[in-house]
């Protein structure tokens, strides 16, 4: 570990705890991690597009080790031109995973680009509790949950304070059709406990993953053997 210096502040004196002979030792706990290089997160980096400058073209693909990058918006990325910082929505905009220039760059003239990861607007977690009190859980829908948040259903989590079995729809509709117009969002892939008291899906090759804010949910279940409480969780996107 590195050797640090660590000063305390009495009035006007600065000490040096380690060293500075006749100052009172002092035993400091340090009780959280300084941090290092490998524990920073790292923005993207966009490919060069140097070599594709020719002093007329304005609009080129972005890309991040060979593959296409689709930019949130032109404040995510920081781009310059021959050593100048472009101001983004101005000297340059992005649409998809192109970036259109103002001014087409000349041939020659240094690229560079760096795009910002976010990370505030990533996941969100969506939960709803089964609880039967001391028994097992009944068929049937259980209750609504409505959803405030725009996004794509990337995963389902089901967990029970037993090991049991039990097997779970989860149906979908509008706020402006409830209460009908409810359809199965899950395909084939129910979610389940199958003698397990836990279980998690997150290939939902057959869901409707999409949900969209006032969406309502039904949780539904199916059959139930030896669960009295449970708890689905769905990762959502935004």
């Amino acid at each position: 570990m590195a050797d640090y210096i660590i000063t305390l502040d009495d009035q006007d004196d600065e000490y040096d705890v380690r060293s500075d002979p006749g100052i009172p030792k002092y035993n400091i706990g340090v009780n959280y991690e300084i941090p290092t290089k490998s524990n920073q997160y790292t923005n993207l980096i966009l490919d060069n597009l140097t070599p594709t400058f020719n002093g007329s073209a304005q609009t080129f693909p972005l890309t991040v080790n060979g593959d296409a990058y689709f930019p949130l918006n032109d404040q995510q990325l920081i781009v310059s031109v021959n050593n100048v910082v472009l101001k983004p929505g101005v000297d340059y905009q992005i649409s998809g995973s192109d970036i259109f220039f103002t001014v087409a760059p000349s041939p020659g003239q240094k690229f560079s680009g760096v795009a910002l990861l976010t990370y505030a607007d990533v996941t969100r977690t969506v939960n709803f509790v089964l609880d039967n009190g001391s028994f097992d859980i009944t068929t049937g829908s259980k209750g609504y949950l409505n959803i405030d948040v725009t996004g794509e259903i990337e995963s389902w989590m089901l967990v029970s304070d037993t090991v049991g079995s039990i097997a779970i729809d989860i149906r979908k509709t509008t706020y402006s059709n409830f209460p009908n117009g409810f359809n199965s969002i899950v395909g084939s892939e129910f979610p389940i406990l199958n003698n397990q008291n836990k279980n998690r899906d997150e290939n939902l090759s057959t869901w409707n993953t999409t949900i969209t804010a006032g969406d309502i949910l039904d949780f539904q279940v199916l059959s139930c053997t030896n669960v009295q409480k449970c708890s689905v969780f769905l990762r959502v996107r935004q």
